[in-house]
């Protein structure tokens, strides 16, 4: 068997330093482990170096500011759905942390684990898409802020360099004032990752008269992704039945998935149109 080290840094200049110039191959970082504990274990990752991080101060930090919300890398998707700060100014955030696989997967999986994780069927990108999150990468060459939708570019595969550490979160303020909302589709488990996953955000007038909108979708693409064309179909007018119908629509037509044992592309592709529409109407209901 592979020779395995396991080191953990005690602050994040040493972590980075253990990653600059350091074989992808070779080095990975450890976070919570949900994600990277099966790999190991099937020898689908076989690195000689585990770079842990539990002992890097800061990184389990969450707080609220004038600008938006931070959330650490290492913060607990548990900790993260019980967090009344986040409760407070974004549940929808919060709601979502608390269903994601189970309560033994939420007190061990990390914000910043799952997004580097990028399974395209999780049910957080979505959501933090819908909230204009943006990314912190730092390396020894600097620090980097990056959209979510630039930070996913593929399955399993992101923006970061095998340099970077991916250390914040952060969810504007802006995103605060918009109404949000999140379905998720499971036809086995609930505690599976959803065959599609539908989170839309709407920031209406006092006539009812929608002036902002995002929509996005995971579980249906190489990565969750917004749908800008839905979006477009959204603003200007109220959310009436037949608007989120026609946006959903476009949901249908923008999104491409493929067939796995969670169904066939021509399903998820039906089923992104549904649960849009879901969630549209829902938020409808909340004008």
């Amino acid at each position: 068997m592979r020779p395995l080290e396991y080191v953990t840094p005690m602050s994040l200049a040493e972590a980075l330093e253990r990653l600059a110039g350091s074989d992808p191959s070779e080095t990975v970082v450890w976070g919570g482990g949900t994600a990277l504990g099966p790999l190991l274990r099937r020898g689908l990752v076989r690195p000689r170096v585990l770079v842990g991080l539990e002992r890097v101060a800061g990184l389990q930090d969450l707080s609220l500011a004038e600008d938006g919300l931070r959330v650490g890398a290492l913060v607990r998707l548990a900790d993260l759905s019980r967090s009344p700060v986040v409760r407070g100014c974004l549940p929808v955030l919060a709601e979502t942390a608390g269903r994601v696989g189970n309560v033994r997967v939420r007190n061990v999986a990390t914000l910043g684990g799952h997004l580097a994780h990028a399974d395209p069927a999780q049910d957080l990108p979505p959501v933090l898409l819908a909230l204009d999150a943006q990314v912190r990468l730092e390396s020894v060459r600097g620090t980097r802020t990056l959209p979510l939708e630039r930070f996913l570019v593929g399955p399993l595969q992101t923006a970061r360099a095998a340099d970077e550490l991916l250390t914040e979160v952060w969810v504007p303020a802006a995103a605060f004032g918009r109404r949000t909302a999140y379905a998720r589709f499971t036809p086995r488990s609930s505690q599976d990752y959803p065959t599609v996953g539908v989170a839309a955000s709407v920031r209406l007038d006092a006539d009812g008269v929608c002036r902002e909108a995002r929509v996005a979708v995971g579980g249906a693409a190489p990565t969750a992704l917004r749908v800008p064309a839905a979006e477009e179909t959204l603003v200007g007018g109220r959310l009436t039945r037949e608007r989120c119908r026609d946006a959903a629509a476009q949901v249908e037509s923008a999104v491409d998935p493929w067939d796995d044992p969670r169904g066939s592309a021509q399903y998820k592709r039906a089923m992104a149109r549904v649960w849009t529409e879901r969630v549209l109407e829902e938020l409808a209901l909340e004008a």
